[in-house]
C-alpha cells in the first residue's frame, strides 16, 4: 500500500499489484475504491490502484468533481516520479482520467478507458434507452424476469445481472463484495469538460467497449473516438461493463494491445 497527499491535503492510499510496468487505475463509481478491479484479467503491468478521495482507505476532502480528481492523478505522478503516466480508467473514471490528460498531455503515454461512463455524452434522438437494450440483449435468459423485476424496482443487487450481462457465481460473488465507498455522485458530475479541450490529448486512446454493456451503451464509445485526435475502439463480445469478471482472457489482451500501441 502507497500514500501520497492529495491536492486537497489528504492522504490518498493506492495498491501495486502484478508486475510489469505501472499502469495508473482510477476505478469508476463514481466513489468506488479500486479493489473490484483486482488484476484486470491478469494485464501484464503492475496496476497502481488509486482510491479516489474518501474511498477505501483514502481520506475524504473536498471539492470531488471528476475535474478535481483529476489534479490528484498529476501528484500521483509526481510521487511515483515518472516523466509520464499510462492511464486507465473505468467506467465513471474515464471522465478524471480525460480530464488530467487535456490538462497535462505531456504527461500522458497511453490511455486506456474501460467501459467508460456515457453520462456527460449527449444522447442521440436515435440511440436505444437502457430499457430497450436490456430487452433487446436478455429477454431470452432464464435469470431476465428476476433481474428486470429488480431493475424496474431500482434492486441494485438483483440487477446486477443486466450490469454484467450474465448471471454467474463469479458475478454474484463480484458483486457482493463489501467496499468502503463515497456518495458524492452528483458533485462528481457537476464538472463540465468541453470536447474542444480533449483536442490537446493527441497520445493513444484505445476505448475498451462491451457490446452487452447497458451501462455504456453502443453510441458513446464512437461519440468518445470522434472527440479524441488518436482514438481507437476495441470491441468485447457477449461481454458487459466488468468484463474482466466475465471474460478475464479477452480483457487481458485488449489492455496489453492497448498498451503496446
Amino acid at each position: 500500500m502507497g500514500v501520497f497527499t492529495s491536492a486537497a491535503g489528504t492522504e490518498l492510499h493506492y495498491e501495486l499489484r502484478g508486475e510489469g510496468p505501472p499502469l495508473i487505475c482510477h476505478p469508476g463509481g463514481p466513489g468506488r475504491p479500486a479493489s473490484y478491479l483486482d488484476d484486470l484479467g491478469g494485464v501484464a503491468h503492475t496496476l497502481v490502484l488509486l482510491d479516489p478521495r474518501g474511498t477505501g482507505e483514502s481520506e475524504p476532502a473536498t471539492p470531488c468533481a471528476f475535474s478535481d480528481l483529476a489534479d490528484d492523478l498529476e501528484l500521483l505522478r509526481v510521487h511515483l516520479g515518472a516523466e509520464r503516466l499510462d492511464v486507465l480508467g473505468h467506467s465513471a473514471g474515464a471522465w478524471p482520467v480525460l480530464a488530467y490528460a487535456a490538462r497535462h498531455p505531456s504527461r500522458v503515454s497511453r490511455l486506456v478507458l474501460l467501459t467508460p461512463s456515457r453520462k456527460p455524452i449527449p444522447q442521440g434522438a436515435d440511440e436505444p434507452t437502457q430499457d430497450v437494450l436490456v430487452k433487446r440483449w436478455f429477454s431470452a435468459e432464464p435469470w431476465y424476469p428476476a433481474a428486470k423485476a429488480a431493475w424496474d424496482a431500482d434492486d441494485l443487487p438483483g440487477l446486477m445481472p443486466l450490469i454484467y450481462a450474465t448471471d454467474t457465481p463469479e458475478v454474484r460473488a463480484h458483486a457482493s463484495r463489501p467496499e468502503a465507498t463515497a456518495d458524492y455522485e452528483a458533485e462528481f458530475w457537476s464538472a463540465a469538460l468541453d470536447p474542444g479541450d480533449l483536442a490537446a490529448v493527441g497520445v493513444p486512446v484505445s476505448i475498451i467497449a462491451a457490446d452487452r454493456d447497458v451501462v455504456t451503451g453502443l453510441a458513446a464509445p464512437h461519440v468518445l473516438a470522434d472527440w479524441l485526435p488518436n482514438a481507437s475502439i476495441i470491441w468485447l463480445p457477449d461481454a458487459g461493463h466488468f468484463p474482466w469478471v466475465t471474460h478475464p482472457e479477452l480483457t487481458r489482451l485488449s489492455i496489453d494491445e492497448a498498451l503496446a500501441s
